[in-house]
């Protein structure tokens, strides 16, 4: 049997998860947990990926990583390989750990983040035999830092996830969501015999599709990144203002800058900047603001056809260089 389609582009998500050859234990220690998670920061740090939940269980694990630079493979071999040499120095065996290639769902950001990460989250209690009576008790997952309960990992990205859900208090927000159980519709995907690739509605799979059938000469330039200086630039130029007015942050009662937050959704979308370098672009102390502009934006073009119309253009002229 041909091994499934490895869809890679930039910017994208996936929900990657492996397990133990034979379903064997692949964590014996809280060292050996301490180590995969120092494993994680250095692939963070080394391939530019963002981890935006996770959790460690006895015998497998679970990502939701963000890959700016369109490198899951790389980034993956390097986490299984270095916990790999790890694993078998530190007690005395040899050969592969895992049970072979990890496992990626490629996760429509828009429509089932949100739920994927409730469902890595809720592993510890969904077990045949629950590992706690309270995930907040779990500490090998992300999901103490999501409810503020320890202090967040450097590499770790929380605000994205917050910013789907759209409330003010994120923190009591997201823990009421995940007490929920998962709904159906994840439940049925992750049970399957066989997992799917692809986690996403109609328009998304259809636009994978457009992609794969992309020759690579022309998805190259379809995927190129673009500058900062470009971006900003570009909507200067187009919303007719000044750069300094979309790069500087207006004080006094939030108001809609359009142009300021298309900005800063392109950039996200479209330079490969992590979330504290966008911060230092626009000009704001904590890349959390960042998250929130976006977050601002993502939920006034739900709201207004109109406005996500003219975001799709902007994205499209950027990405084809095409002016509009």
């Amino acid at each position: 049997m041909s091994r499934p389609l490895r869809i890679e582009y930039e910017n994208a998500f996936y929900h990657v998860m492996n397990r133990g050859r034979g379903r064997e234990n692949t964590f014996l220690s809280d060292d050996d947990f301490k180590y995969f998670l120092y494993c994680i920061e250095q692939a963070s740090l080394r391939f530019n990926i963002e981890v935006h939940s996770y959790c460690l269980m006895t015998n497998h694990y679970h990502l939701l990583i963000k890959t700016p630079d369109a490198n899951l493979g790389r980034a993956m071999k390097h986490i299984n390989g270095l916990y790999t040499q790890y694993f078998n120095r530190t007690h005395n065996t040899d050969g592969a750990l895992f049970r072979g290639r990890y496992k990626a769902v490629l996760v429509d950001a828009d429509n089932y983040l949100l739920h994927v990460s409730r469902y890595i989250h809720r592993n510890p209690i969904e077990t045949r035999t629950p590992l706690v009576d309270d995930l907040a008790q779990y500490k090998w997952s992300s999901y103490q830092a999501f409810i503020k309960k320890i202090t967040m990992p450097k590499w770790l990205v929380r605000d994205f996830i917050f910013s789907l859900q759209g409330k003010k208090q994120k923190y009591a927000a997201y823990k009421r969501f995940v007490d929920y159980e998962n709904n159906e519709e994840i439940d049925d995907f992750y049970s399957a015999k066989q997992l799917r690739s692809v986690l996403g509605g109609d328009e998304f799979i259809e636009n994978l599709k457009s992609l794969i059938a992309t020759p690579d000469t022309e998805r190259k330039l379809v995927t190129k990144k673009r500058s900062v200086s470009d971006v900003i630039a570009y909507l200067a130029s187009h919303f007719n203002v000044e750069i300094h007015e979309i790069v500087a942050v207006k004080k006094g009662r939030i108001e809609k800058n359009l142009p300021r937050w298309f900005a800063i959704k392109l950039c996200q979308n479209l330079t490969g900047l992590n979330l504290q370098a966008l911060a230092d672009v626009f000009n704001v102390q904590h890349y959390s603001a960042i998250s929130k502009a976006v977050g601002r934006l993502n939920g006034l073009m739900r709201e207004n056809k109109k406005v996500k119309l003219q975001f799709e253009m902007l994205e499209c002229a950027l990405m084809s260089e095409v002016k509009i």
